[in-house]
């Protein structure tokens, strides 16, 4: 069939198809998987499911109090954006599995996901990029850090897509952790890792600012965000670093937030940045929302709802499209606020405060170009060694063996079982093209009854 129609339509074709249908369709022939993996075609198809939301959330959770316990105790699960929390469409394999630590989720883009290991120390800091849809994972190992002598060192990251190079990147801006150090004796280090050349590089930088141990960031308008404090240590700003030029800038927050909070959290919510400030000097444990409707307008920021009465909160957890918001209590129970009506509805979820995280997916077939980096990381925290295995799985015939289980059985990859989601859009996008793709279709019935394809 698809000898009978020109690549360029075959193209516009599969490009409106669902992730899940894709990863089927590699099955009917070489040709297709080519055309289906080949990395042009994995940004033409995002360009279309991006604008488009899949109707999807990504939620993962410790069922442990503790962290710093066996990761078989984190769950993913992805439910559907009205079923959450009580109907979950699947749960994902943990991505770390065999980790002995918590893995933060640095941050979301594209469908990828950055995970990092959370743990201090030289040679134990890992990071990962992982697509949930088509279940790959791409391992980064941090470099050792140059001035490491000198004394304990922490690090923020960043994560975010390069439009410029369409390029993924890894931002690491590491500081010593004595803060009475001058700056100018002992820099800060920025480093980016690249998808692309699949490598660290330094870059250079004149910094001023600390974000703090463990600070969120924010991917947005091409750079990733964090909230810092300038070099008197007290006085707030938003930190940005733009991954095409690489350079660092600044926006102001609010003038009453400044010296306030103990702790500010930055986030995007449909286009624009947040800021979460919560618990005051006072220990007071009160939450404001503030959101910037201008980019780049410090003037913009707009207080949306404040959260003062709630003495047991934990942290602010996420944002819903129907307004509410999800907060973690002190005691690990995982609950909806509506700022409206200030009322308070249980999820029945309960699990360790720090390890919720929730957010919408974005459906792609980023990474499905790069060989399966599958992890079963038995990393000894003793030596601190990486342990990573680092095995692509792949049949002789370039077909991935995950795709054996889904063909096994089949008939002809060309039946029309596969093909029948492609032929809902064949009539939109060529209405002239029907009795070719009729006869095609008839055509591959009548093979799919003669012989079968193995990819075994």
């Amino acid at each position: 069939m698809s000898d009978r129609l020109s690549q360029k339509l075959l193209t516009e074709i599969l490009s409106r198809l669902p992730v899940k249908s894709l990863l089927k369709c590699r099955c009917v022939s070489k040709s297709w998987y080519s055309l289906i993996t080949n990395p042009s075609f994995i940004a033409h198809h995002l360009e279309k499911t991006a604008p488009r939301n899949s109707g999807l959330l990504i939620f993962r959770y410790s069922t442990t109090a503790e962290l710093d316990t066996e990761s078989d105790n984190v769950r993913y699960f992805l439910y559907s954006d009205e079923g959450f929390p009580e109907n979950p469409v699947e749960e994902l394999d943990c991505p770390f599995k065999g980790v002995k630590r918590f893995v933060n989720i640095v941050g979301s883009c594209n469908g990828v996901f950055c995970l990092s290991d959370n743990v201090g120390g030289i040679n134990t800091y890992r990071a990962a990029l992982w697509n949930p849809s088509v279940r790959k994972i791409v391992k980064i190992h941090f470099p050792k850090v140059n001035y490491t002598s000198k004394g304990p060192f922490i690090h923020s990251l960043g994560f975010g897509f390069d439009s410029t190079t369409d390029d993924y990147k890894l931002v690491r801006v590491v500081y010593l952790k004595d803060s009475t150090l001058n700056y100018n004796e002992f820099p800060p280090l920025v480093e980016i890792y690249s998808l692309r050349s699949r490598g660290w590089r330094k870059v250079d930088n004149n910094l001023k600012y600390v974000m703090r141990e463990g600070s969120t960031s924010a991917f947005l308008n091409g750079a990733c965000h964090w909230v810092a404090t300038k070099e008197d240590g007290i006085s707030e700003v938003i930190v940005s670093f733009a991954l095409g030029e690489e350079v660092f800038g600044e926006m102001e927050v609010p003038d009453c937030l400044v010296n306030k909070y103990i702790f500010m959290d930055i986030a995007v919510f449909d286009g624009s940045l947040l800021l979460v400030p919560f618990m005051k000097f006072t220990t007071e444990r009160c939450f404001s929302v503030w959101i910037m409707k201008k980019y780049g307008v410090p003037g913009s920021w707009t207080k949306l709802f404040n959260i003062s009465h709630l003495e047991w909160i934990r942290r602010l957890v996420a944002f819903r499209q129907n307004g509410k918001v999800l907060l973690a209590k002190v005691d690990g129970e995982l609950v909806f606020y509506d700022p409206k009506t200030e009322e308070i509805s249980a999820t029945e979820i309960l699990g360790n405060t720090r390890s919720f995280y929730l957010d919408t997916l974005v459906e792609s077939l980023v990474l499905l170009d790069e060989a399966n980096e599958f992890a079963e990381e038995e990393a000894s925290e003793d030596d601190g060694t990486n342990g990573v295995s680092k095995e692509p799985s792949s049949s002789p015939d370039g077909v991935d063996k995950d795709l054996q289980k889904i063909s096994e059985g089949k008939k002809n990859a060309n039946s029309p079982m596969i093909l029948n989601e492609a032929n809902e859009i064949f009539e939109e996008v060529a209405p002239s093209s029907n009795s070719t793709i009729d006869k095609a279709n008839e055509e591959s019935k009548e093979e799919a009854q003669g012989e079968s394809i193995s990819t075994e």
